[in-house]
């Protein structure tokens, strides 16, 4: 991601091959919608929503298979369960982490806002990373514990 480009550019950028639409008609509980190639994103929500939203949608047309938006059986529940975890994980990288750690930052509100995120959609990501690997994960020359209280730790290795 270039300096100049925020999440959600990039997140764009990242794929080419889906079409962006943003309709101010969209019902106000709806955030995005993913049909086929087309991502519909509703424009009254924060930047910081925006970009959760939209990895969520991105995450849709990835792994969902039919219309899931009744959310009436089980196997539309997973798929949606899937997306949004998927979502998280495009949104915040293990990079992420490391950044909030080398700008020193100790909470999850600090963090969420230093991303331009929410906190909830940060919340999603370290649960999901949580669930990897008992909660460990090697990144470049860093290790990232993530526990299950919601809790990050960043260790440095130094070569």
């Amino acid at each position: 991601m270039t300096a100049m480009m925020n999440k959600t550019e990039a997140l764009m950028a990242n794929y080419p091959n889906l079409k962006y639409k943003f309709n101010d008609r969209m019902p106000e509980k709806l955030k995005g919608l993913c049909k086929g190639n087309i991502i519909y994103l509703n424009p009254n929500q924060s930047k910081e929503q925006l970009v959760g939203t939209l990895g969520e949608e991105i995450a849709h047309y990835l792994t969902s298979v039919g219309d899931i938006t009744a959310q009436d059986t089980n196997e539309k529940r997973k798929q949606e369960q899937k997306a949004r975890d998927l979502g998280a994980t495009l949104v915040v990288s293990p990079a992420d982490y490391i950044e909030c750690f080398n700008q020193r930052l100790s909470t999850r509100w600090e963090c969420a806002e230093y991303l331009g995120i929410t906190v909830e959609t940060l919340d999603e990501a370290t649960n999901v990373y949580t669930s990897f690997n008992d909660g460990k994960l090697e990144y470049n020359d860093h290790t990232i514990f993530f526990r299950p209280d919601g809790i990050v730790d960043v260790v440095k290795w130094i070569k």
